[in-house]
């Protein structure tokens, strides 16, 4: 198994309800913007371990701010979507300075 792009579900295999844990899975992403600047994520898609691209739609976008630590600037993003026939709660976060989108953590 390649360790830079763990299976999703082998990510969350081992997490227990309530509990999270990074899993920093590089996304490319469709966002738009509206005229005020604010990002918006729509879908993202990832390779698996299996070296497949899976597409994820995302339902809603929950909650969204922006964080300064360490000289990292980032946004970050609480959304809803469904993929393997789940319902997950994520936290997308976006790297204002290199402009990369991924998935830092499954909520549910």
């Amino acid at each position: 198994m390649d360790e830079k792009y763990p299976n999703v579900s082998e990510a969350a295999a081992n997490m227990k309800m309530g509990e999270s844990a990074p899993v920093n899975i590089p996304v490319q992403m469709l966002a738009v913007t509206d005229r005020n600047g604010r990002l918006t994520p729509i879908w993202f898609r990832f390779e698996t371990s299996d070296h497949l691209i899976q597409k994820v739609s995302i339902e809603k976008t929950i909650s969204r701010d922006e964080s300064r630590y360490v000289g990292v600037w980032e946004k970050r993003f609480i959304c809803s979507a469904v993929f393997e026939d789940r319902r997950r709660l994520m936290e997308l976060r976006y790297h204002v300075e290199s402009q990369k989108w991924r998935i830092f953590q499954f909520l549910s």
